[in-house]
């Protein structure tokens, strides 16, 4: 799907939305735990959750909400979500919500703003929140190391990112933006946690990134060719499982009219 100023969503096809479900970790119940320890979180009636991908993050949100109403512009990536009776899934865009003026309560962007036309999606975002409700941005990331292991944070950022570049994204959380749209109380905090991934995990994790999938989708290399690169690239890094550091970064603010 493309987008202003050239952006293009790489995880619109059934095979990137099923390397996606398979090898994301799930962060997002963690993260939102950091929101609340910035700003007090009530259970909403109901929720929405932008850009949920396969649905991880809405699953997290469903702990906090009577209601979930998931929507991501992808119906692969939806196709591929983990269902829940507290959640309903839509396919819709960032930019324009299926959400009455005022009629959410929490609204929850995890790992996906960063393909969003940040001025429309928070004016969006602004409208469907009631005066008062709370907006939580997150969005983890792969810091490039193994805990111990420090030549492979140099093979992926001198060899593998050269070959497989990340797409044009727009720009993440920006809390000016936010304000000029109609948020106030901008706060934000960051962490880091650890995932065990054994080789083969970690090749389907790095599969399942934007960067892989735009090289895929366009012909660069198939999915299984690439697989087997970073695996028989990545031996010398693994005995059985190693550690991988992640970070999250969580900004949250409240809707004032």
């Amino acid at each position: 799907m493309s987008g202003r100023g050239g952006v293009h969503n790489p995880f619109d096809s059934d095979q990137a939305a099923r390397r996606y479900a398979r090898a994301r970790p799930y962060y997002h119940r963690s993260a939102l735990d950091l929101a609340a320890g910035q700003r007090e979180i009530g259970h909403a009636r109901l929720a929405v959750d932008v850009g949920c991908g396969t649905g991880l993050s809405a699953l997290a949100v469903s702990e906090l909400a009577d209601r979930v109403i998931a929507i991501d512009a992808s119906a692969a990536m939806l196709r591929a979500a983990q269902r829940h009776s507290a959640i309903r899934y839509l396919v819709a865009g960032a930019e324009q919500i299926p959400v009455g003026d005022g009629a959410a309560d929490l609204a929850t962007v995890g790992g996906a703003f960063h393909w969003f036309d940040q001025a429309s999606a928070l004016a969006e975002l602004a409208r469907i929140l009631h005066d008062g409700a709370t907006l939580v941005v997150y969005s983890d990331f792969f810091h490039g190391r193994l805990d111990g292991r420090p030549a492979f944070a140099a093979w992926l950022i001198e060899s593998y990112l050269p070959r497989y570049p990340s797409p044009i994204r727009h720009a993440q959380f920006d809390p000016d933006a936010a304000a000029r749209a109609g948020f106030g109380r901008v706060s934000f905090c960051e962490s880091e946690y650890q995932v065990p991934l054994t080789r083969a995990e970690m090749a389907d994790y790095l599969l399942s990134q934007s960067n892989a999938a735009a090289a895929i989708a366009s012909g660069v290399i198939s999915g299984q060719a690439l697989r087997t690169q970073i695996i028989d690239e990545t031996a010398a890094f693994f005995r059985d499982d190693e550690r991988a550091v992640f970070g999250v970064r969580v900004w949250t603010a409240v809707r004032r009219r």
